[in-house]
């Protein structure tokens, strides 16, 4: 392995940051304080098919910090979940990488307002040492943080939209803040960096989302449903009421709608998913995967000796003998991994 590490524009928002190279495997990762650590290698490994306005927001919430050994690539899973095997048994150094793709970056962006609101308060509080402390906005660093459109699709390619006109929607952004009384921040200040101060009315704001967060108790079981399952299915329930939690068996569910729309509401609203991929059920794969594309947390059951696709292998998950064994390790999973 030839690995060397310089100094490069990040693909994305174009800051200085850390290059890191390893050329007998065609691989740059670019470790950036803005986007987290990506990979980008136009031969094997780029963001052409994002939308890169979406792309920007979701780096800048979910992305990997530069002490973190993941990197997300376009790569295929397959390549991304050998990469994560040679880590692990000591053969490779180089971190691994992690499968992203258009859908897992449209599934999470918000589309509403006030969810976007949202997300902007409780970066600011993130950044808020202490109440009443304010926080100074420097222009280039917060773009993605605060939703602001960086790029427009010209020619087959995203490009950089002027600086004014992003600088502008950045005011409109905070300005909006201030007048729903998130927020308080001068017009006018001296230097480049813009202060802003969350309001009583922001804490109170942000004490709503952490409440309504945490009165989330729905969680979707995702699972082969039939005759021969009704144990397991039985032992999912009692592992999940055990920890406080309210399981979702979509086949209980009196709804006139057609099942997809429906099962996709209920991922949506659930706090986290379980899913048993002891059958290798097409459905509950599909519904990790958008569950996963949300950012919601999946707990995976499997019963011993089955093989696990590819995909999801490397996602650490209780493997059981008995249906018996559900009903006291699974309680003690969530109890230990969800908020």
């Amino acid at each position: 392995m030839s690995v060397t590490s310089k100094t490069g524009p990040c693909p994305i928002c174009q800051t200085s940051v850390e290059v890191i190279e390893d050329l007998t495997e065609y691989r740059r990762v670019f470790s950036c304080p803005i986007c987290g650590r990506l990979e980008f290698y136009p031969a094997v490994s780029t963001f052409k098919d994002f939308n890169w306005n979406h792309l920007s927001v979701y780096l800048a919430y979910n992305g990997y910090p530069q002490n973190d050994l993941r990197y997300f690539s376009t790569r295929s899973k397959e390549y991304c979940a050998e990469k994560k095997h040679e880590f692990e048994t000591n053969k490779s150094n180089f971190g691994y990488p992690v499968h992203l793709t258009p859908l897992d970056v449209e599934n999470w962006y918000p589309k509403r307002f006030s969810e976007k609101v949202d997300f902007i308060l409780q970066w600011i509080e993130s950044h808020t040492p202490y109440w009443g402390s304010p926080v100074l906005l420097e222009n280039d660093r917060v773009y993605a943080n605060f939703f602001v459109e960086q790029f427009e699709y010209i020619d087959d390619r995203w490009m950089p939209r002027p600086t004014e006109l992003r600088n502008e929607q950045l005011k409109y952004i905070v300005n909006c803040l201030v007048k729903q009384e998130y927020i308080e921040s001068p017009t006018s200040y001296t230097g480049r960096k813009r202060p802003i101060t969350l309001t009583p009315k922001g804490y109170s704001r942000l004490d709503d989302i952490r409440i309504e967060l945490n009165s989330q108790k729905d969680v979707l079981v995702a699972m082969k449903f039939g005759d021969d399952t009704l144990k397991l299915r039985n032992s999912i329930r009692k592992g999940i009421q055990t920890a406080g939690y309210h399981p979702i068996f979509i086949d209980e569910v009196e709804h006139n709608d057609f099942i997809t729309p429906e099962l996709l509401k209920y991922i949506k609203n659930s706090k986290f998913i379980v899913v048993d991929l002891t059958h290798q059920n097409n459905g509950a794969y599909f519904e990790e995967g958008y569950a996963m594309g949300l950012g919601k947390p999946v707990i995976q059951l499997c019963k011993k000796d089955v093989k696990l696709h590819f995909d999801i292998a490397q996602k650490n998950t209780i493997f059981w003998t008995t249906e018996d064994e559900i009903t006291d390790r699974l309680p003690k999973r969530i109890l230990a991994t969800i908020e």
